[in-house]
């Protein structure tokens, strides 16, 4: 049992926002408060909670949040054999290896001051939300609440964007072509600030909702589960990404040729009838059609003339890059741009690596991506289990759309979309050692 004064702490944070006299600061402290207090009671609430309120919080909680995980860790002793699996899986020697070469690009970067900056505070805290996740979860029941909560919370942000769809009256201009889709003028981004953006993550819970669907047994938490998946998908629907439509088309196609082949075919009749009969939203007919024609749209011409300056950078910095922040990306653009092509990222994620990391970094972004990949295949591919094999494929899917949605923009440009990658990671480490552990279990009976 812990004693009073490991809950201490918890006190002392909102005494010092009362002391403070700000409602907000207090607030936020009490709610620092309360995860620790949560996690100090069981270490897989706090586990829990993060993944619920992950879409809603901003840097400092996130971070303070994975903080007060890696405290709650050694509370009751560290697991050592359960580290030694977490250590020595696949998973994280590929992960630790796209983090180490991406410190070597912070390194050798044109801006070394900003760059390590960038990498101490998005990619070696993302690397730790990797092993805190695979080492808390420890059972399959942990691992099944988890991936619920996250997906609850993609079905609450979801709630919250499609609330800002019916009370926008419109939108900034630069998130759509007014030329081509002139009946678009609203785009939901929730709290991601941007409706690709915010889509991006969308893509990374909405495999994961569908395949809960047959993963769950009792039907009042199948009716659960297909509402978190309807909202989520109707949020995706109404970012009007077209990029993230086409990652969810090739990501489902994937997930119903292993889980429900029938549906295909239901889906196209479905689509069959209605255009047939010219039911589907004249806006969304019209933003379809941008897809089909994309060099008609400005933002394939933008993105295609950076894409051309991102060549030239390449052609210079091929080994190690020019570092991944911001302030040092601009500072090389600048010299390659084309006129009046301003962009502060790439705007795809293969291309920006290269940039960024040079060989080394595209390298080490795809073997991870390899590695994340095959290992989802093999759980999908397990046929004596298969519950973790729906999981496997909700995973694969997850991991696939992001992919293809990195054709079309920089899915880690955001320090949420980045972390929630690396939630999805974290959960493929973790069943690659659950069925590690089955059949080492196994073997020895």
């Amino acid at each position: 049992m812990y004693n009073w004064k490991i809950a201490l702490p918890a006190l002392l944070l909102i005494a010092f926002g009362v002391v403070q006299g700000k409602v907000e600061f207090t607030v936020e402290l009490t709610l620092y408060a309360a995860f620790y207090l949560a996690g100090l009671y069981k270490k897989e609430y706090a586990l829990y909670l993060f993944a619920l309120s992950f879409p809603f919080m901003t840097y400092r909680p996130l971070m303070f949040f994975l903080l007060v995980m890696i405290f709650l860790l050694p509370l009751d002793g560290v697991d050592r054999q359960r580290l030694k699996q977490v250590l020595t899986s696949k998973v994280f020697l590929a992960s630790a290896f796209f983090i180490l070469a991406v410190g070597i690009t912070a390194v050798t970067s044109v801006g070394l001051k900003e760059s390590i900056g960038q990498f101490v505070l998005y990619y070696i805290p993302s690397l730790l939300l990797l092993v805190v996740i695979m080492q808390m979860i420890h059972s399959r029941q942990v691992l099944y609440r988890f991936i619920l909560c996250f997906v609850i919370s993609g079905a609450l942000i979801s709630i919250y964007g499609l609330a800002q769809y019916f009370v926008l009256d419109s939108m900034p201009g630069k998130w759509v072509d007014r030329e081509t889709n002139p009946l678009l003028d609203k785009r939901i981004y929730a709290t991601f600030g941007n409706p690709n953006i915010f889509s991006q993550f969308l893509l990374l819970v909405l495999p994961l909702s569908f395949v809960l669907l047959y993963y769950v047994r009792d039907l009042k938490q199948k009716c659960l589960v297909f509402i978190l998946f309807g909202l989520t998908a109707l949020a995706l629907l109404l970012t009007f990404s077209r990029g993230a439509w086409v990652a969810a088309a090739v990501a489902f196609l994937l997930l119903l040729l292993k889980v429900d082949r029938k549906l295909i075919l239901t889906g196209i009749i479905l689509l069959g009838i209605a255009v047939l009969f010219d039911l589907l939203p004249e806006v969304i007919k019209q933003r379809i059609a941008t897809i089909a024609q994309p060099m008609e749209d400005s933002s394939w011409e933008y993105r295609i003339n950076s894409w051309m300056s991102a060549l030239a950078i390449i052609r210079d910095y091929w080994l190690t890059g020019i570092g991944m922040d911001t302030e040092t990306f601009n500072r090389v653009y600048s010299d390659y741009q084309m006129p009046e092509v301003h962009v502060f990222h790439f705007h795809n994620l293969w291309i920006q690596w290269f940039v960024n990391g040079g060989i080394l970094g595209i390298s080490s972004l795809l073997y991870l991506y390899y590695r994340l990949v095959k290992t989802s295949v093999t759980i999908a591919a397990n046929r004596l289990q298969k519950r973790l094999s729906l999981l496997g494929m909700g995973l694969l899917a997850s991991m696939t759309a992001i992919a293809v949605a990195g054709l079309t923009e920089d899915v880690f440009h955001d320090y949420r979309v980045m972390m929630a990658f690396w939630l999805i990671a974290a959960v493929i480490g973790t069943i690659e050692i659950i069925l590690r552990q089955e059949r080492q279990e196994n073997e020895t009976a």
